[in-house]
């Protein structure tokens, strides 16, 4: 006979409740919410300023005020130690910093929803990583939604070709929101034990300014001769948006939900994202994506609830 379950500790039993109890998160939900969002907003700012201009000061801000923020919390120099250094430095440059040069290039060349259906594909970047490096296991269910969810990212990008208002290089654009996608499902996999260590606010904040290591080199330029006093009403509302909102607040949410429970749980909501994005950029853009883009987005969308899907045999019954 197999032997009996064990009584969780109740260290476990909080770490069972966060990974199999109720999915909706409102602070995760509204952080989708200004996500989805933010693709729309991004896009809009790119027919401004340049994508290279945009990202230096975007990125530049958000790392000042996640400062500012950790600095008021008394949070800046406490418990700070060489391998935390080292380690966050190592995930900021290689993995944030050129996660987010990524995103900006390929949004640049595609539509605001098909980069953001693409992007959304990072949960099943962070199952496949978390499962090679051992610390998750995946169901025949799981391996069921990764397949369709790579299906439907290949009829996006086929069906591409049928839409209107879209860019003729969406294909390029569109491989580069892959590649972001896996760095970012890289860096919630990396970051996810140093935020459980050092604090979800401090590992994001550091990982945003080792960042600077590559993105001011790529956009500084850009950023100092951008007219940025020509971007309206709308402009400035859209930079606060992608600043404030999808930035600094969707940051640090985000990796705080990650700190308490799994990277693959927080992942999930990741889905949501898309739906925003292409509802609004189909109401502010005039984006109108293809019938196979539509049936494919559909694929995307249900093989990332089965290849997120917590196994039965992780809950307890």
């Amino acid at each position: 006979m197999p032997d009996e379950p064990q009584s969780a500790a109740p260290d476990e039993r909080d770490a069972i409740a966060e990974r199999c109890g109720p999915v909706l998160d409102p602070v995760l939900l509204l952080v989708a919410f200004f996500w989805g969002g933010n693709f729309v907003a991004y896009k809009y700012l790119m027919g401004l300023v340049s994508a290279a201009g945009l990202l230096a000061l975007r990125f530049s801000l958000i790392t000042a005020m996640l400062l500012v923020v950790l600095a008021l919390r008394g949070r800046l120099r406490s418990g700070n130690s060489r391998g935390m250094w080292l380690r966050i430095g190592l995930a900021g440059v290689l993995v944030m910093g050129l996660q987010q040069v990524c995103f900006v290039t390929g949004l640049n060349l595609t539509a605001a929803g098909e980069g953001s259906l693409l992007f959304a594909t990072a949960p099943i970047f962070t199952a496949l990583i978390a499962a090679a490096l051992g610390h998750e296991r995946i169901s025949r269910a799981n391996w069921l939604g990764i397949v369709a969810a790579m299906v439907g990212c290949a009829m996006v990008i086929l069906g591409g070709s049928g839409a209107e208002h879209v860019p003729a290089t969406r294909v390029k654009g569109d491989l580069f929101m892959l590649a972001s996608s896996f760095g970012y499902a890289l860096f919630m996999v990396v970051s996810a034990p140093l935020m459980r260590r050092y604090g979800a606010l401090k590992v994001v904040t550091f990982s945003f300014l080792f960042g600077l290591l590559v993105v001011i080199p790529f956009g500084a330029r850009d950023a100092l001769a951008a007219d940025w006093g020509s971007l309206g009403p709308i402009g400035w509302v859209a930079l606060f948006w992608t600043v404030v909102l999808a930035g600094t607040f969707g940051f640090t949410a985000w990796y705080w939900r990650i700190s308490r429970t799994s990277a693959s749980r927080v992942a999930v909501y990741q889905y949501f994202v898309p739906v925003v994005a292409m509802i609004a950029a189909a109401l502010l853009l005039s984006e109108r994506p293809a019938t196979l883009q539509i049936i494919g987005a559909g694929f995307v969308l249900l093989g990332l609830y089965f290849a997120r899907r917590t196994n039965v045999a992780d809950c307890p019954s």
